[in-house]
């Protein structure tokens, strides 16, 4: 695993029936995705002025449901550099079932002028590691 953080399910997060709503599983990655682009800059998500990071792709599935009271471990299990973009893939986890899976692109793109930029040195360097190692 690259990153694997635990939430406890919110009573916010849980409709009448005691189960999670689908749209906080992207939420949990989004927090996943933080802790990631902070291991990889300083400060975090920080890959140079006017330097912007941009989902370009999302595609989640899911086979069973977190339920109040549940503790969720998400994780970020893979990590692709892809040249122009970088594909992370994603999992949730409680009671020893998977929960979910998901696929997210980001691109990294210039402001002034607008450019697409290739995967930062700083991620690609440790992804290309941890595919030698």
């Amino acid at each position: 695993m690259i990153i694997n953080l635990e939430h406890a399910v919110q009573d916010a997060e849980v409709d009448e029936f005691e189960v999670v709503h689908f749209s906080n599983y992207l939420k949990w990655y989004s927090n996943a995705l933080k802790e990631f682009l902070a291991a990889h800059s300083t400060p975090p998500g920080f890959f140079g002025d006017g330097v912007e990071i941009r989902v370009a792709r999302v595609k989640a599935s899911y086979s069973n449901s977190a339920l109040r009271g549940d503790t969720v471990t998400t994780s970020i299990t893979r990590a692709e550099n892809l040249g122009r973009s970088l594909r992370l893939n994603f999992k949730a986890e409680s009671r020893g079932k998977l929960l979910a899976r998901a696929e997210l692109n980001l691109v990294f793109v210039q402001r002034e002028p607008y450019r697409l930029l290739p995967v930062p040195q700083a991620i690609a360097d440790r992804i290309d590691l941890g595919r030698a190692a």
